[in-house]
């Protein structure tokens, strides 16, 4: 076809379309984006060429662009396609696809080369365009989105938002409710106005533009399919939704921003490769500030690699490009970026205070503290509202707390006026803001210490409580700002507020048992705040209140089983109240309590869907405390049997609180205990013990051991144990001794309360044996809800037992020969219908797990161990690997009564978190085991076979064996083993029992 039968063909097809042939104007297209081959000289036109024949020489040279990327052809296109509308007479139907066609390639070479000259042209194309399409013409909707998207691009540039919210409330929300048009055209404006009306809201506090912007979003996305997602429409849903999360502290909004983006890059190009992947990195990066997840950031690292992979091939010196640049730079690769960035942005670009901020943390980074704090105060002059201002400000702020050092001078009362600022433009809801007034109330203290004036003290105090308070923020940010709020009130002698704080601080806790953090993360968490319970008792029996001291302490005790256990709640009375809801919480617990098949998104979905089902559910009548904390009456069954004894060790007062039979409450104060003195203690008496245990220690290691326990049961008994029983008015030996628990606290956990006492220390030492094992039976439990829990089964009638030994892992442990011997009298004991054995290569995690629901006891002959850096590791060493200790939690055993380990540091947990009972004998318990008898520290491979025939044949009785007297079987059996050898303590002192 030659050039004037494109023309008149062309003629033809412009009559079609200005008679309202609804094929006439696609046809003209292609017929103008057709008009030549590439090998045709180029178009020279001249006061007579034709308009049309100069629109069909810019398809073409568009077409040839697009192909090759020589920019030189798309400036041809859009000089070509400049007099094309420049020549058409107003009357000629096409001039209106002229004008599209100049708005679209004015457009492109802006986002080749971000000048804001394109953009204003090309703005005043896509307004002419709309001016001429009558309402309700089928072009209306893809005309006004490109209208919409060309005035964000500008606002974004020139930094006035008027004109953008002119075309939203003028062409914008009038075209969605026009007829005509195809879905993806209106799902492509639905998802413009998206990205516009969230420009509008980033910077102000108009929340309904946030929330319409969300709902647009959702609408774009919903008119694909995950199989051919639309990457645009996701990734300004996704922007939408983050924002909205870190302003209301919506960990939801961020959980489906983070899955709508995983969908979005399954099918991104090159083209929006970048964006998809800066808006990832932010999703992931708030979500990991918010909830404190290790996976999110190092998910952020990955996706940050990706970035600067994509922008290679970005074009150079584009605004956009460089702020992704930014954001993927490090060090002084960051500075040189951010300086660029300066260099070239717009004056009134209003990604200018961003790139400052970013700037001045890079200068931070490389120690260049003058220029950062120049920059920084640059920031915050430029910043205009909302986000940009609180960045601005907390950088400023932060770098000026530390000037000084860096000989920075610092003028008066900037630090507070910056942290002031950044606290009157973050919203309550905003997830930043615990940490902004933790800021803020910082600087109130520094010049509270500086000049002394009570008012900043308040001022800081406020401060605190209102980051404590703060829903929408991270629980890390929450805490802290708690206990900074405990310890102010406390030093200004209000003890009442100081008390409130802990109890906030407490609360707090246990939101790091959340069961959509992994096990590392709640780990990590719970460290900065786990003296709080402590903490918090202590100013409860200061205040007079021994039951509230109680409740905090079963609070803040083992959060992280407590959110194991809090998946496994009986339903039973809501399932008669409300089915439906029951129903609901059976099925989601049921699905997050699988092994494996859930990935992390799924259960991060879940484990929110069953924080609102219990919330749904303490709405209800009768419901408010549905799987909360217990109260003090609730707690008051766990001395039922006798006397519990919780020992508080706190930097405030160290106290015993004894729980007492039918409710009763007694606090003796401990006036010769303190933290310092048993981290001391402990630190002493597990070090020695260590190198006892090493396998070339000598005789004078052993005697050193020997010599610190002595030295450590002494004073326990001097100190903690006398005190408690002469309290109780109990004698100091008995033929009966009666029954006692023990919850010690912090360092004091891993200390042998129960051998507390004075022993001879050679066989010439004529001193008298007095201690705990003569006045009573001691056993141990974590928390008075596990020793409830305990007693609400009793003991099985016909027990069988399951018997995993392992002589050798042949992974390199100690041999333990005395294993065989162990065995042979368990077999002689209990006989071999009630025995199961698992020996050797036998004794595999696999066939553990298999064999244990069918058996109400087991007895582990074997290697344990403990990881004090990662707890959760710590457990049994078998054959085939290590069954550690949420191997061990994660099983269901509902009929699980005794556990015996005949293995080393099986009821030691970690320094770090000694409150938490990280340690397998509390693993067993939380699996379902009644009672567990373990061991302190390493045990002798001779003596444990002697103690655990001793124990066995204690549980005989006229009917078979039987657990009710657990707790007295072990008390007899280290007895007499402590007769035979009454000067060493090390060998029978490690054996302990938890449980009812």
């Amino acid at each position: 076809m030659r050039r004037h039968q494109y023309a008149q063909a062309f003629y033809w097809f412009s009559r079609a379309h200005a008679a309202g042939h609804p094929k006439a104007a696609g046809l003209m297209y292609t017929l103008a984006h057709l008009a030549g081959e590439p090998s045709d000289s180029p178009v020279i036109w001249r006061p007579t060429t034709e308009p049309v024949v100069l629109w069909a020489a810019a398809a073409r040279s568009h077409r040839v662009f697009t192909a090759t990327g020589d920019v030189d052809l798309l400036d041809r296109a859009v000089a070509l396609n400049r007099e094309a509308v420049r020549s058409a007479p107003s009357g000629l139907p096409a001039r209106t696809l002229m004008l599209a066609s100049l708005r679209d390639v004015l457009r492109e070479r802006y986002d080749h080369r971000g000048l804001t000259a394109d953009l204003v042209e090309a703005l005043g194309a896509a307004y002419e365009v709309l001016n001429v399409l009558p309402t309700g013409h089928y072009a209306r909707l893809r005309s006004t989105q490109l209208l919409i998207a060309l005035e964000r691009a500008r606002c974004q540039a020139v930094g006035a938002n008027g004109p953008l919210r002119i075309a939203v409330a003028e062409f914008g929300r009038p075209a969605l409710t026009q007829p005509g048009g195809t879905p993806q055209d209106r799902a492509t404006l639905e998802s413009s106005l998206c990205a516009a009306l969230l420009f509008l809201a980033r910077d102000s506090d108009e929340d309904a533009l946030l929330d319409e912007a969300v709902d647009l979003g959702w609408a774009a996305v919903g008119r694909t399919t995950s199989a051919h997602p639309d990457v645009v429409s996701r990734n300004n849903l996704a922007a939408a939704l983050c924002t909205r999360g870190t302003r209301r502290g919506s960990l939801d909004d961020l959980n489906s921003a983070v899955e709508v983006l995983r969908v979005a890059m399954t099918a991104v190009d090159a083209k929006h490769a970048a964006s998809v992947a800066t808006t990832l990195m932010g999703a992931l990066s708030a979500r990991a500030d918010m909830m404190g997840r290790a996976r999110d950031r190092q998910a952020a690292e990955t996706v940050e690699d990706y970035l600067k992979e994509t922008l290679q091939g970005a074009p150079a010196g584009h605004p956009q490009r460089l702020l992704q640049e930014i954001i993927a730079a490090h060090g002084e690769a960051a500075v040189d970026a951010a300086r660029r960035a300066l260099d070239s942005l717009p004056p009134a670009h209003v990604e200018r205070p961003f790139v400052a901020v970013r700037l001045a943390q890079a200068l931070r980074d490389a120690g260049r503290w003058s220029e950062a704090v120049e920059v920084a105060r640059q920031a915050a002059d430029l910043a205009t509202g909302g986000s940009s201002v609180v960045d601005a400000n907390m950088i400023l702020g932060n770098l000026l707390m530390s000037a000084d050092e860096h000989g920075v001078v610092v003028h008066e009362g900037e630090v507070l006026a910056a942290f002031n600022a950044a606290a009157a433009a973050c919203a309550e809801t905003d997830y930043a803001y615990a940490k902004v007034k933790n800021n803020q109330a910082g600087a109130f203290i520094g010049r509270f210490l500086r000049d002394g004036g009570e008012p900043d003290r308040q001022a800081a105090v406020a401060a605190f409580r209102s980051a404590a308070e703060a829903t929408g923020s991270s629980v890390q940010d929450r805490l802290f700002a708690a206990r900074c709020w405990a310890g102010a009130a406390r030093e200004a002698d209000d003890h009442a507020d100081a008390l409130a704080a802990a109890c906030a601080a407490v609360a707090l806790l246990r939101e790091f048992g959340w069961a959509g953090l992994d096990r590392d993360d709640q780990v990590q968490s719970i460290q900065d705040g786990a003296a709080m319970p402590r903490e918090a008792a202590a100013l409860a029996i200061s205040a007079g209140q021994p039951e509230l001291a109680v409740e905090l302490l079963e609070q803040g005790r083992s959060v992280l089983w407590g959110s194991t256990l809090h998946l496994r709640a009986d339903l039973t009375a809501l399932a008669a109240h409300d089915p439906a809801r029951a129903a609901e919480l059976e099925q989601v617990r049921a699905t997050l309590n699988k092994d494996g098949g859930l990935d992390q998104e799924a259960r991060l979905r879940l484990a929110r869907r069953w924080q609102r089902l219990v919330c749904e559910v303490r709405e209800l009548p009768g419901f408010a405390t549905f799987l909360g904390p217990a109260t003090f009456d609730e707690l008051v069954p766990a001395a039922a049997e006798g006397p519990v004894v919780i020992v508080n060790i706190s930097a405030i007062r160290c106290d015993a609180i004894l729980l007492l039979p039918g409710g009763a409450i007694d606090v003796v104060e401990l006036p010769d205990v303190n933290v310092p003195g048993i981290d001391e203690i402990a630190r002493a008496y597990l070090s020695h013990l260590a190198a006892a245990a090493m396998p070339d220690a000598g005789w004078l290691t052993h005697e050193c051991a020997r010599s610190t326990v002595h030295t450590t049961v002494r004073w326990l008994w001097e100190h903690i144990a006398r005190p408690v029983l002469d309290r109780l008015a109990w004698p100091t030996e008995s033929t009966t001794p009666p029954r006692l628990w023990w919850c010690p606290t912090a360092s004091l956990t891993a200390l042998p309360l129960h051998a507390a006492g004075r022993y001879p220390r050679s066989t010439a030492d004529r001193t008298a044996p007095v201690g705990l094992p003569y006045a009573a039976v001691s056993s141990y439990t974590t928390t008075l809800s596990a020793l409830i829990e305990a007693r609400r089964r009793p003991a099985p009638a016909d027990p069988t037992l399951l018997a995993v030994a392992l002589t050798d892992t042949e992974r390199g442990h100690a041999v333990l020969p005395a294993v065989a011997a162990e065995l042979r009298a368990l077999d002689e004991i209990l006989g071999r219908h009630r025995l199961t054995v698992l020996a050797d290569s036998a004794a595999t995690s696999a066939a553990v797990r298999q064999h244990l629901p069918a058996h109400t006891w087991v007895h582990f002959a074997c290697h344990g161990w403990i990881d004090m850096t990662a707890p959760a590791g710590s457990g049994l060493s078998l054959r085939d690997g290590d069954l550690n200790l949420l191997d061990i939690a994660d099983l269901r055993l509902d009929t699980a009564d005794l556990a015996f380990l005949s293995a080393c540091y099986t009821r030691l947990g970690t320094s770090h978190l000694p409150d938490e009972a990280m340690h397998t004998a509390a693993a067993l318990r939380v699996a379902g085991f009644r009672h567990v008898v373990a061991a302190l520290w390493s045990i002798n491979d001779q003596v444990a076979p002697q103690v655990a025939a001793t124990f066995y044949r204690h549980l005989a009785g006229p009917d078979g064996p039987t657990s009710a007297d657990t707790a007295r079987a072990l008390h007899r059996a280290v007895a007499e083993l402590r007769a035979q050898h009454p000067t060493d303590p090390t060998l029978w002192v490690p054996f302990v029992h938890d449980g009812p």
